[in-house]
């Protein structure tokens, strides 16, 4: 009798514990389901502020490229700088890849010199293709442009709220060391000179 009641609570209690695993794996599932659903609306707000405040840079690549704007604020909104969706861009171009297999490429963690080998086309090629493309962007847009070109990811204060707290000088404050000045007459060289 004693061993049957060994058996049963050891079998409850792996009943219990198993239990409150698959209790755990649902309050983990749905952890990642509402973490999904926060970046998919943080990327459809990114899109609509994009879609707003960058429209006539998108305009000037869609012209350019033949790319409708829905396709650029897609990518700007999955965080893609200009400078990569110009590469992704200009390699479909050379290549005749479709845009979304490139761009599959780069998310899958290769470099522009890897995707460029695997195209067979020269990265210096491409490179020198991209720099033509940004120079003949800037000509078309306003300076206000340019700056929202160059500045669009950048986090901006919010009014009321103030700078972020200044940062310390690296050389006067490194961690574990004092700064100290270099003695007069001593140099990077360690003091070998005349010291004149």
């Amino acid at each position: 009798m004693k061993g049957f009641r060994i058996i049963f609570t050891v079998f409850f209690l792996n009943i219990i514990l198993l239990a409150g695993l698959s209790v755990d794996r649902a309050q983990e599932t749905v952890k990642e389901r509402a973490r999904e659903e926060t970046q998919e609306e943080e990327r459809l707000r990114d899109r609509e502020r994009i879609l707003e405040n960058e429209s006539k840079i998108l305009e000037k690549y869609a012209e350019r490229f033949g790319i409708d704007i829905e396709t650029l604020a897609d990518l700007r909104a999955r965080r893609l700088g200009y400078g990569e969706i110009t590469n992704a861009l200009v390699l479909s171009e050379m290549t005749e890849k479709s845009l979304d297999e490139i761009v599959a490429m780069r998310d899958s963690d290769k470099g522009w010199g890897q995707i460029a080998d695997e195209l067979g086309v020269k990265l210096g090629k491409v490179r020198r293709e991209v720099r033509r493309e940004h120079r003949r962007m800037r000509r078309e847009l306003t300076r206000e442009e340019r700056w929202t070109l160059r500045h669009s990811w950048e986090v901006k204060p919010e009014p009321g709220r103030g700078a972020e707290p200044e940062r310390a000088k690296y050389e006067k404050e490194k961690p574990g060391k004092e700064y100290v000045p270099p003695e007069p007459g001593r140099g990077r060289g360690g003091g070998g000179g005349r010291g004149r």
